[in-house]
């Protein structure tokens, strides 16, 4: 296990030995390596490819993103990183925000990916996500708790989503405020205005669009959309799986599989 930073500022942590996977991840309120429980987190969730014999490579966001950055933009900060670090094209798998990214770098740049596996995400926000997001992200660089506009996304009916957004609006109360919310904002702003729907077509790199059928913040609907519209791409979608599909062990071995 090792850290640093990529070409251009990105900051990583490798784990593992092998052919390199690059890893990016959802949604972050700082772009730094994480810490403490954050790490643990991480570190169990690449394991699975670890034991698979390939090095992941848990990439974030360029710190000090400049304010109006579009997606375009920060995937090319990641382009660049690839290019200039492994010289030849890599796997690369984006969950969620990290996989707007990986989007966007299999339509600019897709002379730095060989496969690609997109994780919960579609070709835009979908109608929760558009919502929960920003109303997160206001709340969080506020210095108020905002986590639990993101129930919606993750339980369907109303009752439930009103206990577990109790719950998350105490941890939030007990959670440390993030000290500069810029680079959270740049992304989630940047995210906001992502819709490759007219493009998916451009998409040759075989990638896989694997995701959940609970997955709220999008609709199964735009999944298939956007696996159906790229001539390379293949979905696989867990009926009883929400957002959190890289809890799955079935999405590792699927993941594996395509990779392979």
């Amino acid at each position: 296990m090792s850290e640093g930073v990529l070409p251009g500022g990105l900051p990583y942590f490798t784990v593992g030995e092998g052919r390199p996977l690059v890893y990016l991840p959802g949604f972050n309120p700082t772009h730094e390596n994480p810490s403490g429980i954050a790490r643990k987190i991480s570190e169990r969730t690449v394991r699975p490819f670890v034991r698979a014999g390939r090095k992941v490579y848990f990439v974030n966001r360029k710190p000090g993103m400049a304010t109006g950055s579009t997606m375009a933009d920060i995937a090319a900060d990641h382009a660049r990183a690839l290019h200039e670090y492994f010289r030849e094209p890599v796997d690369v798998l984006g969950h969620s925000t990290g996989g707007s990214i990986a989007f966007q770098l299999l339509l600019d740049h897709p002379d730095v990916v060989r496969r690609a596996v997109l994780a919960s995400t579609a070709y835009a926000l979908g109608p929760v996500a558009k919502r929960a997001q920003m109303a997160m992200g206001r709340k969080l660089a506020e210095g108020r708790p905002g986590y639990q506009e993101l129930v919606p996304g993750m339980i369907k009916h109303r009752a439930p989503q009103l206990v577990v957004s109790g719950l998350m609006w105490v941890a939030g109360m007990l959670a440390p405020k993030i000290k500069d919310p810029s680079d959270m904002m740049a992304v989630l702003t940047a995210e906001d205005g992502f819709d490759v729907r007219d493009r998916l077509g451009e998409v040759t790199t075989p990638t896989l669009v694997i995701c959940g059928a609970r997955d709220y913040f999008w609709t199964p609907e735009m999944f298939a959309e956007t696996a159906a519209g790229m001539p390379g791409g293949t979905l696989v979608m867990y009926p009883r799986a929400g957002h959190a599909v890289t809890t799955k062990r079935e999405f590792y071995r699927d993941v594996l599989e395509f990779l392979r």
